[in-house]
This record gives C-alpha cells, structure tokens and sequence, in this order.
C-alpha cells in the first residue's frame, strides 16, 4: 500500500518519525453519516494529539450525484492547520474503503470506524491511549468482552454473529479475539505495511488479523489484541443482518482460509525438511487418490464382474475378494509417488508403508464385501450396483485412513 506521495509505508521516515493519528471514517451515507459527525469524532481526539480525517463513502456507485461537491474540505473545527478532513468516495465494500483510507493517510497510527453503527464516541479516546501505550497492538473496540453493553439485537441475528465468530476463531485460528467482527479498530501503520487487502466484504478486521498472523508466522502465537468495551447508547436504529452480508462473509472466510494455506505452503517449500507430502492441499490430495482409486475401480470391478462372468459357478464373494487384490498395488504406488509425492523408496520404509496400506485396504476390504453382502443378501439390490455402492464407500475410509496413518499426514491438511 502506498500514500499520496506514492512511498511505500515501510520507507516513509518522516511517517515513522510522526504521532499523527489517521482516522479513517467510513460511511455508505451520501453526505452525513448516521452516527458520527466526522467533526465530533475529530474532536474526541485528545487535542494534544495530531491528527487528520479520511471520510470514506463506500459503495457510492449508486449516488454518484451526492458527491458533486468538492472531495476535499478542511474542517472549520480542526485545532490546527494540517489538521484536514478528507472526504473520498469508493465504489467497493467496506473493506475497500479502509484500504482507500490506509492509502491516503500519513499517520503513524490508524483508527478505523464505522460511522454507520452505533458505537460510542466516548471509546475512542481510550482506543488513541491504549494504542499509543503498546503501538505493537491491535486495539479493538469489543461487544464481547467483561464491561461491555450493546443494544439489543434479533435472536436470529445474534446467532448468525456467534456462528461467525465461532468460524473465525476455528476455521481461521483466531482465537485470541472475542469480537474479530468489529468495524472499529486501532493499529499501528507498521502492523500493516506489508499487508495486502482482498477482500470485497465487510470484514476487514478479520483480514488483518488472519494476514498478519500468516506475515509473522504465527501458528500457535496470534498477534497481540487489546480489546476494549463499548457501550452502545440505546437506539432504534439498527443496521439489518442482510443476505449480502452473510455471502460476503462466507466469501470472504474462503479467501482468507485459501491464503492461509497457500502461505503455509509456500514456507514449507522453502524448508527442505517439510516439503514431504507437502505439495499439494486436502482438496486436491483428495482429488488425486480417488483419481487413483477411479483407475482403482476399473481394475476392481472389471476384473471382479469378469470373473464372476467367465468361471462357472463362481461365488460373487470369491469373485470380488479377486478385483479388490488385483487393485491394491497399483493404488499403493500411484498413491506414494503422485497423491503423496513420497520420494522415499528405501526398502525398509517401503515395505513398511506398503504393509500399512494392505492392512487398511485390507479393513476396507472387509468393508466393502461386508457391505456387498448386506445389499445383495439383505437388500436385495442387483449385484453390479452394490458391488459400485460398497467400492466408493471403502473408497472414502481409504483415503482418510492411509492419508494419517500410512503416509503420516494430518487429516485436514
């Protein structure tokens, strides 16, 4: 991210040097936001403090006529010269509005809020003061913490939010914040110098959050929080949970999730040590053993209903025991070169592996012929189907199965 000079935040000395607080102010409303004048918030800022102003009016592609005015204007309220609000429209998200305001800032601390929901202006110098106090923190404004008093909201609205923050905390690790929703928030501009948003939603928190974990390396270790409570003044006004939001937030979960592991896979590759079976994602392992299992299949089932067709008087037991042996050792080696990319070919440990993946073949054997047995004795379904049914089904125990034990993997990974 760059400012209007176009340096990057991590080469600006004169940034670094400075205690300005830039704040980033985002509405959707034309010219007056619901909630927070931005002179008033201004003014909430102890007067000790620099500081400048980015109104941001996000999602304005709609209301391009209200912003016929001029886009910069300085506040007859401002306590000092350069200190200046501007106001810049965005045609995305919230997100993009608080990249926007990151980009045209030059203060050495950032506090972004939502000018649109109800949040006290009281909290905001405690954020300013805690932020100054540990500048390597996130300060976040928290409906969830000790203290806190938020307007009443929907039962099915509040439970959509504690599904969400369930999600964050164990779909993207983190678990050291209580409210990882909110839409205000203070941060050093170092914390973020080398972050880049992509994002479309809401959740820029959440985004800052999983990608400075992910920059730091931080597996078990979050960044640093600091959550304050909030008391929100009792209002009628309220911003609706809208489908939007919920498609937003799901979409922007999968994006994070997907550049978590795209990042830990590529620090993986650079230690030689970790590049075992390392390649490649769940999904996509997942997508190459039951390739190799399809030609699995082929083996299997031919060679199974070949059989029973050609040798007179044959069981169907006997004839699918036959496909599931003839099988085996072709998935075995097309799993440990391609599904797994084991390069390790020593006799010892290929046997062993070998004589792990039997055994579990071997209990989705019994499986499977326990399953053909039950469709065709005691179901009565034609064998050719229950014989297809009972192969995809030992097929998935395979996979899960050899992938943690066999190949030593984590499941999910």
């Amino acid at each position: 991210m760059v400012n209007p000079q176009s340096k990057t935040l991590a080469d600006d000395s004169e940034t670094k040097k400075s205690n300005k607080i830039s704040v980033v102010l985002l509405t959707q409303n034309p010219l007056k936001p619901m909630f927070q004048p931005p002179h008033k918030v201004m003014s909430s800022i102890p007067r000790e403090i620099s500081k400048e102003m980015i109104v941001v009016h996000y999602n304005s592609r709609k209301r391009t006529g209200d912003f016929d005015q001029a886009l910069e204007s300085t506040s007859a309220d401002a306590e000092h010269a350069d200190e200046k609000i501007l106001h810049v429209r965005v045609e995305g998200e919230f997100v993009s509005g608080v990249m926007k305001g990151i980009e045209l800032s030059v203060g050495k601390y950032i506090l972004v809020m939502d000018a649109d929901l109800p949040y006290s202006r009281d909290i905001i110098p405690e954020l300013v003061s805690a932020l100054i106090a540990e500048p390597n923190f996130i300060i976040v404004a928290s409906r969830y913490v000790k203290d806190a008093h938020v307007q009443r909201i929907p039962f099915i609205q509040n439970a959509i939010g504690n599904v969400a923050r369930v999600i964050a905390r164990y779909g993207l690790k983190v678990k050291n914040v209580k409210d990882p929703t909110s839409a205000c928030f203070a941060f050093s501009r170092d914390v973020v110098k080398d972050i880049k948003f992509e994002g479309k939603g809401k959740e820029a928190l959440l985004e800052i959050l999983v990608k400075v974990n992910t920059k730091n390396n931080n597996k078990n270790n979050n960044v640093a929080v600091k959550e304050i409570p909030i008391n929100q003044h009792d209002t009628v006004i309220t911003r609706k949970l809208d489908r939007n939001r919920i498609v937003n937030y799901s979409k922007d979960v999968w994006e994070l999730y997907r550049y978590g592991t795209k990042s830990n896979l590529k620090n993986q590759r650079a230690k030689p040590e970790q590049r075992k079976s390392r390649s490649v994602t769940f999904l996509s392992k997942a997508g190459r053993f039951f390739t190799v299992g399809a030609s699995g299949l082929v083996v299997n089932y031919a060679a199974s209903f070949l059989i029973s067709a050609i040798i007179p008087n044959i069981w169907y037991i006997h004839a699918t025991l036959f496909g599931i042996i003839l099988s085996i050792t072709s998935n075995f080696i097309l799993n440990k070169i391609w599904t797994f990319e084991d390069k390790n070919f020593s006799p010892r440990h290929f046997f062993k592996q070998y004589a792990l993946f039997l055994a579990l073949c071997t209990l989705g054997a019994v499986i499977q012929l326990s399953l053909v047995f039950v469709f065709v004795e005691y179901s009565h379904i034609e064998y050719a189907i229950s014989l297809l049914l009972a192969v995809c089904i030992a097929s998935l125990s395979n996979f899960l199965l050899n992938k943690k034990i066999t190949f030593g993997e984590k499941i999910w990974e």
